[in-house]
């Protein structure tokens, strides 16, 4: 048989916490990725591994995993886990350390509580599969002084005589620019160009005589009939009606019933339950239940008690007797099977 230690981490890679009865509880929070600013090492994201001691009371997860695990029975299971606390309960009292592969070490401090210490070298995210710690070396910058003294480095000097030659430029061009100033302005101010037809400058255009149209004659023999338009606004009110409107029938959805779970009531008038387990966690007790049917065991949820548990039945009673007679039978599968009064 397997270590509890190899049952731990695995149930460690898919829950989010694991309990050993009278021990405590492992629980795994999600970490993301970080980044030291010192060391430049990229972590990836994971799951950080704390202990609770609190977290005593047996969820039926652990036994039942080892139960499928090795292929044993549920009593074989508690009891391997029975001795695996009392083992690491007499190495805390003598004051040696616990190890846990891939999950941590506990040890007991100063004032004789429990401590954990996690072990980082595992990565019980499935997301992060695969993925390891890295690091990467730092980008060197130049700062602003280095780069502004390698910019003028880098340029090439600019020889004496292109120098002179733009400097003849700009002086042609501050001598040019007054006399284009006043060749424009002086027309502008003056009466120059206001007679000037400047189409009488094109030598190709021809002057064309525009004589002047007479006037029509009109006959004031002829009478002139002027049509009166007709009021329209009849005829704009009968358009103006609005369009008939059609809508789309739309078939109506038939719902999907493939996947409707259907729950059967308990009766409240039976007072008396034979019980087969109670978990913390909802998702253990429908695994169980399905491992009783497995079994030809008629088993189910009828609720959750007052701490919250929920309760796996296998028969419920009117009288205590009827429950006391089944409740034989019953033990002969599951011997820590126990009548519970509703």
């Amino acid at each position: 048989m397997q270590k509890v230690d190899k049952h731990i981490s695995e149930l460690l890679n898919g829950h989010d916490c694991v309990i050993v009865p009278e021990l405590g509880g492992f629980v795994a929070n999600y970490a993301p990725a970080k980044i030291h600013p010192v060391q430049h090492t990229f972590t990836p994201p994971s799951k950080n591994i704390v202990f609770n001691k609190n977290l005593k009371n047996n969820d039926g997860l652990l036994a039942n995993h080892i139960v499928m695990a090795e292929q044993s029975t549920y009593p074989e299971a508690l009891k391997y886990i029975q001795h695996f606390v009392g083992n690491a309960t007499e190495q805390l009292r003598k004051g040696a350390k616990v190890k846990i592969e891939e999950v941590g070490t506990l040890f007991l401090d100063v004032e004789r509580n429990i401590q954990f210490e996690p072990d980082t070298t595992t990565n019980h995210l499935l997301d992060a599969f695969g993925l390891s710690q890295f690091q990467s070396p730092a980008i060197k910058r130049d700062t602003i002084t280095k780069r502004i003294e390698k910019e003028f480095k880098d340029r090439d000097a600019i020889p004496a005589e292109r120098k002179k030659i733009n400097v003849k430029k700009y002086v042609a061009l501050a001598i040019a620019l007054p006399l284009v100033f006043g060749l424009v302005w002086i027309p502008l101010k003056t009466d120059l160009l206001k007679n000037i037809n400047y189409s009488d400058l094109n030598p190709f255009s021809s002057k064309e005589v525009v004589k002047p149209k007479a006037a029509p004659s009109v006959d004031t023999t002829k009478t002139v009939k002027i049509a009166i338009p007709k009021d329209t606004t009849t005829a704009i009110a009968e358009n103006t009606q609005p369009e008939p409107v059609t809508e789309a029938l739309v078939e109506p959805v038939k719902a999907d019933t493939t996947k409707v779970v259907v729950e059967t009531a308990v009766d409240p008038a039976n007072r008396f339950h034979l019980v087969a387990g109670c978990f913390q966690v909802e998702e253990n007790a429908v695994k169980f239940v399905a491992q009783l049917q497995q079994q030809n065991i008629s088993a189910a949820i009828i609720g959750q008690n007052n701490k919250g548990l929920y309760v796996v039945s296998c028969g419920d009673y009117n009288t205590r007797k009827e429950a006391n007679n089944e409740l034989e039978n019953l033990r002969k599968l599951q011997p820590n099977a126990w009548l519970y009064k509703n």
